[in-house]
């Protein structure tokens, strides 16, 4: 054919016939043909067909890829963790189900769990799951608690949820309907309550902290209102979980009470069922001191409790117990009728506004923001309207030792009868005295007679020890006047258990019975010692010379000094005990009578140390607040042999006249950097006045410090006196005792007294503790 020999030319269809090609036509039939119309258009209808199969197979190889492959085999996966809980109708709860490790629980997670995993399948979620675990069971009648994680490329996150999946697993996923309203459904031989399902979703961390504590897990239904004790973890275990729940519409109260002095285990605990750092109420660690005892509230029905082992195993670190409540609002009516005046409010834990604070009072529009701190603050809030509103709210969800709001109203005419008012934070405190309480110290200010008698007829100034001494210092010697009767109550006078006040100064323990009910001469089987006659520059003691005396050792070591203050305490330094390792009562013994270090005598006792309270403002930083009390295992019997006795406590209104002479003794260096006596020492030293001890160290004085010893320095305590007896002797011949070691700038220094705890600041403290059972 004449086509046939154009053939090495290769022309397509849609070329058409070309002239030569028709030329060639010619030559060879002799005579030329007709165009193929017909051929040519069915050739191009061919062609056009093929290309869009070929591009809508293009098409589709590329949306199959785009849409599935790199979505689902290319595209990194994202975790999302979902925690859920659904009421199973046709099953009854059993003590079984409260334990990972019994067949009962085993065999019914494993049911939950494969139709929780049917249900996905069945769903619109069924290629983003990935696996489900039944983790817990609670009662009504059996509620299943579950986590879900599903599997979600990257481009999907944000789109895809549960809650995109059918909700009602009876619905188009296999199950059927019970007939009625429509609220239950049969999948997989479970009645489900379609209602009940709750999901949640919630963080890996969350997650991994459920299966940590999978070994070793507690359910309790709480319904007492009365403590009812958890059981312990295992502690074989590194951590274990309690769900705790209660009826809807209550909350419950959780105590967690440490047992040992020293531990390094950690109590979490989640206000929900599932442990997430947004639902976190408070995270207690290492058997804290200064919490023996944590009570926290839930919001709702449901608490989980974590204990986390510390670096070592200990035996019973605490215990766990819980109540149930009623649920509450966080509000309360108090009706205040001690006045007539306006209410006016002392509100504590608030200062002004600042960067970080932890929550803030809303009073009558004024906002105070409150500041987590040592100390309580205190403020006085003049209130115009009888009625008034205060609102507390918090910036953070956890939290701390819990707060604490005390309140009262005064007379505003008179805000503190017989003390001055501080206005830089509310206080009412002695004026001059001599201690600078306020702040800003304007109770010290415009004094005529500081920590003197002032006499009323020419404001002649006159020691308080020379009042009521039977010599007339004033000019109607009107010092002398109404020693023997009751007079008005004022921070110098003495309060006798009637609550008679007495002008007389420092008559406790005196042998005369100046109270009508005798009781400043009750207790007083203290600071008498059996003969009449950090230790820089002192001398030997003799032995029974200071029966108060106590070396508080550790492994044999002497570390610090005590002071017996009855037939059971020991008061000390809180600093002796501050470090972790020293705060365990096991590690300290008591020794009482004893005279040299490395030897033992008749006279001396040992004993153990019971409990160790540290006053719960002590500040290390500072020295703030620096006493402790060691309550001994057993009444020290040396108190029967005589070979030990009591110091007197003073009472709050004690006078300490500065230039008065007192004595400090200890084991402690006899020179600055020297190491620590044999020998017991004693050595006088002077009371300071505040003012100059002011000189020595500055704003570091603070209220609750007593400064001692020389200008020029040479007697003083040193190390291994700190928590040592600093004692005063009154006329009556009675040790009382003034102070205990604190700290210092050296040794015997010049210019640079001895600070000392000052114990009458601290008396209500001490009488507090140890009256407690």
């Amino acid at each position: 054919m004449a086509l046939g020999h154009g053939a090495k030319k290769s022309v397509s269809c849609e070329q058409g016939v070309t002239p030569a090609t028709l030329h060639d036509g010619v030559q060879a039939g002799g005579q030329a043909s007709a165009p193929p119309t017909r051929k040519s258009r069915s050739c191009k209808y061919v062609l056009a067909f093929i290309i869009i199969i070929i591009l809508a197979a293009a098409g589709v190889t590329l949306a199959w890829y785009f849409l599935e492959y790199r979505v689902w085999m290319c595209e990194p996966r994202v975790q999302q963790q979902y925690s859920a809980y659904l009421s199973i109708l046709n099953r009854n709860f059993s003590a079984d189900l409260s334990s990972h490790s019994s067949a009962a629980f085993r065999r019914e997670a494993k049911g939950v769990q494969n139709m929780v995993k049917k249900i996905m399948e069945c769903s619109s979620l069924c290629r983003y799951f990935n696996y489900t675990t039944a983790f817990a069971f609670g009662e009504g009648s059996v509620v299943a608690h579950f986590w879900i994680v599903m599997s979600v490329p990257g481009s999907h996150v944000g789109r895809v949820t549960l809650e995109t999946g059918d909700k009602e697993p009876g619905g188009g996923t296999g199950g059927s309907r019970e007939p009625g309203e429509g609220e239950t459904a049969s999948f997989s031989g479970y009645l489900l309550h379609l209602p009940s399902l709750t999901v949640t979703e919630t963080d890996s961390k969350a997650i991994e902290l459920l299966k940590a504590s999978f070994d070793c897990y507690r359910y309790q239904k709480v319904v007492s209102t009365g403590p009812l004790a958890l059981r312990g973890p295992d502690m074989q275990r590194s951590s274990c979980l309690w769900h705790l729940q209660t009826d809807p519409g209550s909350q419950l109260e959780l105590h967690m009470e440490w047992l040992l002095p020293e531990c390094r285990d950690r109590l979490v605990v989640y206000d929900s069922l599932t442990p997430s750092d947004t639902h976190l109420i408070t995270s207690v660690y290492g058997c804290s001191r200064h919490e023996r005892l944590v009570r926290v509230l839930s919001s709702g029905e449901w608490m989980t409790v974590i204990w986390k082992q510390g670096l070592y195993n200990y035996k019973d670190p605490f215990s766990l117990s819980a109540q149930t409540w009623t649920r509450r609002d966080c509000n309360s009516t108090i009706e205040l009728k001690a006045t007539t005046t306006p209410p006016t409010l002392t509100v504590p834990g608030a200062s002004l506004c600042r960067l970080k604070a932890w929550g803030q009072w809303i009073i009558q529009n004024r906002r105070l923001c409150g500041t987590r701190g040592l100390q309580p603050y205190t403020e006085r809030l003049f209130l115009l309207p009888t009625d008034t509103t205060v609102v507390m709210t918090s910036e953070v969800s956890i939290t701390g030792p819990g707060l604490q709001l005390r309140y009262q109203v005064f007379n505003q005419s008179d805000p503190c009868p017989g003390q001055f008012l501080c206005t830089t934070n509310g206080l009412c405190v002695p004026a001059c005295d001599g201690i600078k309480d306020c702040p800003n110290g304007l109770d010290e200010r415009n004094c005529v007679c500081v920590a003197q008698y002032q006499c009323p007829e020419d404001s002649q100034c006159v020691d308080y020890y020379k009042v009521c001494d039977q010599l007339p210092d004033c000019p109607e010697a009107s010092d002398e006047v109404n020693c023997t009767e009751g007079v008005q109550c004022s921070d110098m006078t003495y309060v006798c258990a009637d609550g008679t006040c007495l002008k007389k100064p420092n008559p406790e323990c005196d042998f005369v019975a100046d109270c009508p009910d005798a009781s400043d001469e009750k207790q007083c089987d203290c600071g008498l010692r059996q003969f009449s006659s950090r230790i820089v520059g002192g001398t030997n003691a003799t032995e029974g010379e200071w029966p108060w005396q106590a070396s508080l050792q550790v492994r044999g070591t002497h570390i610090c000094g005590g002071a017996l203050i009855s037939s059971q305490w020991v008061v000390s330094a809180a600093h002796c005990f501050y470090d972790d390792s020293l705060y365990s009562p096991s590690v300290w013994t008591v020794y009482l009578g004893k005279l040299l270090l490395n030897s033992s005598s008749r006279t001396e006792e040992v004993a153990r140390v019971l409990r160790i309270h540290l006053h719960q403002y002590y500040d290390y930083e500072s020295h703030d607040y620096d006493l402790a009390l060691l309550k001994l295992d057993r009444p020290a019997s040396a108190l029967l042999a005589g070979h030990a006795q009591p110091a007197c406590l003073p009472p709050v209104a004690h006078q300490l006249d500065p230039g008065l002479l007192c004595w400090v003794t200890g084991w402690g260096a006899l020179q600055e950097g020297g190491s620590a006596s044999n020998v017991l020492q004693k050595v006088d030293v002077r009371l300071v006045s505040e003012e100059a001890c002011i000189r020595s160290y500055g704003q570091l004085v603070t209220p609750r410090m007593l400064c001692a010893g020389y200008r020029y320095g040479d007697k003083d305590a040193c190390q291994g006196d700190s928590g040592g007896p600093l004692v005063c002797q009154e006329p009556s011949g009675r040790w009382f005792l003034a102070g205990v070691v604190s700290w210092g700038k050296g040794c015997g220094r010049a210019d640079y007294y001895g600070v000392y705890t000052r114990i009458t600041r601290l008396t209500g403290w001490i009488q507090e503790v140890i009256s407690s059972p």
